[in-house]
């Protein structure tokens, strides 16, 4: 039977989330050395379970198994632990106060729940029913009763209590005292700001070394998420003195101290005056090093039947540009005839029996490029990049594209041939993860995409990268070609700087820009959508038409286009989502197997408060998804370019108003290039004129354009002379 020892710890030789070894003063007076895997600190009042065992070096030491706390005597931490938890049924915080104030103290509420709920039910008058569950509750969860009040009294929700305890087991509270910042490090989802605030309330103070060395990891990170792969030194350390606010004259040489300690312990590293992190780096400069290697592999594919008949010059050099090389980027904007070329290519590919892979960073781009490819006449499957390497959420199975996956003969096959579309949407990360699966030996990677789009969402812009510093074989198609029609000859007018008018006799391209006031644009934009749409181009509204806007926020954003048009066809809501409803996948859910991006509509909604949604996803089937799921699916009758990108929708309304003067060339001709059939632009005149001149998205920090522009390196952490 394990033992158990009660007392303060009096000393700590090592201390971490993972480890901590000691000394504890018992309750018993006597002096113990311990050590288990947890965070401890001196003067910690605790339990710990566990065995005697005799150490070699230090002789006789309780080997602690696990370490609990005492219960916080704070009124508040209770009232919350009982009012959050989802085992305790029926207790609202109301109920949840009246019970803490009427035990008094913690130790009163335990006997009271334990031992005497009749006593709670007459003088409350809470039902019977309720506090027998919650009896049953509190007892099966009396081993971390004392750690959760102590979480709640910070006012953590159940589901980030959840997220810490996964992490650090019973050694979060030793690790919240210890060094909360730590938080940030080890689970997502937490920032500097939301760590302050459970650093002020333990009394934490400004200078602590973990809050400006997570503050700088928090920067870093921040820089990853908007698209930079490296923060220059200098930079870094000026945006960590403005988020940190020290109390302190020498802040910016504290922090500076704290960099250094972080690239020692290689938590961030740094090429010359660029610091980033060591995977960021290391997967950046891996392409690189293929790029550098295989780039300009000339290795002809031989007794290939040409089929060039009716392909123009630069598609022509195209084609032969991807029969010629290991690998090839082609990229062209709207209506120059990437996907015709590359129907020639797959075409030859076929007719040779080389084996071709087909793939997408989308699913809906995946779908989108097969159909197009079928209505040429070839059948040929496209699958998204994650499923090409047989991602499961945690890591991809897939160990080469280039040999057979094993001898069975359902496996897939190696290829000789990869194909992805839409590869502006590539970032650094999972560029790094396709050309890891490729013998350029034996298989030639043919990269398509439009360098004029948005860059990725993820960090890096490998394609840009690519065709400005001529990294690999690049054929631009600059050509429109006749039978591209007036959208796709507008859209491309959009990269020129300029803005068509409506088309005479023909609805493909549409612009409405007398507006000034924002609410006359959503009074318009409800009888275009619902009424104007339908009847003059005979589309569904919600199936057929896509509302484009540059922001989340504001009266012209996504959150209120949403509502509204959530209203205007179901009425006032009672729930998140309605029967019929628009929505759209915002993360990669590898357990329901619907990514990010993906459209679906609400077909069914479970009953009761606690119940979830039932959703057929595009190209998915239908899903049931409930609790922490449903926060990773948003109403979709209006999406950002970033989230319509890969798609097509019949009809696309691109709104573009003077309140949204950070929208650009490139969002705009995003936006636009999402239109199948029609475009309509909606906005004021200054809005569309500001964003069509504006050309400044394709800025983002990258080591490929580093490496390749031959910049002099400077320190690190020192402002470049």
């Amino acid at each position: 039977m394990p033992n158990r020892i009660s007392g303060t710890v009096d000393r700590t030789y090592f201390t971490s989330p993972k480890f901590s070894a000691g000394v504890l003063l018992s309750d018993t007076g006597d002096r113990v050395r311990f050590r288990g895997p947890f965070c401890a600190n001196e003067g910690d009042l605790v339990t710990l379970v566990g065995r005697w065992k005799v150490d070699p070096k230090y002789g006789p030491q309780f080997a602690a198994d696990s370490l609990s706390y005492e219960l916080p005597k704070s009124p508040e931490g209770l009232v919350q632990y009982l009012a959050k938890h989802p085992a305790f049924v029926g207790i609202g915080e109301a109920t949840a106060r009246k019970i803490v104030a009427h035990a008094a103290s913690a130790a009163h509420l335990d006997r009271l729940i334990r031992q005497d709920i009749d006593e709670l039910h007459r003088e409350l008058r809470i039902r019977k029913s309720t506090l027998e569950s919650l009896r049953e509750a509190w007892i099966a969860h009396s081993a971390d009763n004392e750690i959760r009040s102590y979480l709640a009294s910070f006012g953590l929700t159940h589901h980030q209590m959840e997220t810490l305890l996964q992490t650090f087991g019973n050694s979060v509270v030793g690790v919240l005292r210890a060094d909360p910042y730590q938080l940030i490090r080890y689970v997502k989802g937490y920032g500097v700001k939301k760590v302050d605030k459970i650093a002020r309330a333990m009394g934490t103070p400004k200078d602590h070394c973990g809050r400006i060395e997570a503050g700088l990891l928090f920067i870093v990170g921040d820089e990853l998420c908007s698209g930079h792969t490296w923060t220059a030194g200098a930079d870094l350390l000026d945006k960590a003195n403005d988020l940190l606010l020290l109390d302190t004259l020498d802040s910016r040489d504290v922090i500076r101290q704290a960099a250094e300690r972080l690239l020692q312990e290689r938590l961030l590293v740094a090429d010359g005056n660029a610091v980033t992190t060591p995977w960021c780096l290391e997967t950046e400069r891996f392409i690189q090093s293929v790029f550098d290697l295989q780039g300009w592999a000339d290795r002809p594919l031989a007794g290939i039947r040409l089929q060039l008949t009716g392909l123009k010059d630069k598609q022509a050099e195209a084609y032969r540009a991807a029969l010629r090389y290991g690998i090839v980027v082609i990229s062209g904007g709207a209506g120059t005839g990437k996907t015709y070329v590359l129907a020639r290519l797959a075409m030859s590919f076929q007719d040779s029996r080389l084996r071709v892979a087909l793939c997408s960073p989308t699913g809906k781009a995946a779908k989108r490029i097969e159909e197009s490819l079928r209505a040429q006449g070839l059948d040929l499957e496209a699958k998204t990049i994650h499923r090409l390497l047989e991602y499961d959420g945690h890591e991809f199975h897939r160990e080469s594209l280039s040999q057979p996956c094993n001898d069975d003969d359902d496996a897939d096959p190696g290829y000789d041939v990869v194909i992805v579309d839409e590869v502006s949407m590539v970032d650094v990360p999972l560029m790094a993860e396709l050309l890891r699966r490729i013998d350029f030996t034996r298989t030639r990677l043919i990269l398509v995409g439009d360098h004029n789009q948005l860059p990725p969402v993820g960090p890096g812009n490998v394609l840009r990268d690519v065709i400005q510093h001529n990294l690999v074989p690049t054929v631009i198609l600059d050509e429109v070609v006749r039978q591209a029609g007036v959208l796709k000859t507008n859209s491309m007018a959009v990269l020129s700087g300029a803005i068509a008018p409506t088309a005479v006799d023909d609805p493909a391209w549409s612009v409405v820009d007398v507006f000034q006031d924002p609410q006359q644009i959503q009074v318009y934009l409800r009888e275009l959508v619902l009424r104007k749409i339908p009847d003059r181009l005979h589309l569904d509204p919600i199936n057929d038409v896509q509302i484009i806007t540059p922001t989340h926020i504001g009266p012209l954003g996504t959150k209120a286009v949403n509502q509204m048009m959530q209203r205007l066809l179901h009425g006032e809501v009672a729930r998140k989502f309605a029967v019929a409803d628009k929505v759209i996948q915002t993360v990669n859910d590898y357990g329901l197997g619907v990514m990010n991006g993906t459209i679906g509509r609400v077909v069914e909604i479970d009953p009761g408060p606690g119940g979830g949604y039932w959703i057929d996803f595009d190209g998915c089937g239908v899903r049931h998804i409930k609790d922490e799921q449903v926060l990773n699916v948003q109403l979709a009758y209006a999406l950002t370019a970033h989230k319509a990108q890969g798609s097509e929708f019949p009809c696309v309304v691109v709104l573009c108003h003077k309140s949204h003067y950070f929208a650009d060339r490139n969002w705009l001709y995003t936006a636009v290039t999402r239109a199948a059939r029609y475009c309509i632009l909606m906005g004021d005149r200054w809005g569309l004129r500001n964003a069509v001149k504006k050309n400044n998205t394709i800025r983002r920090r990258t080591f490929l354009n580093l490496w390749a522009s031959s910049a002099e390196p400077a320190s690190p952490l020192e402002v470049p002379a």
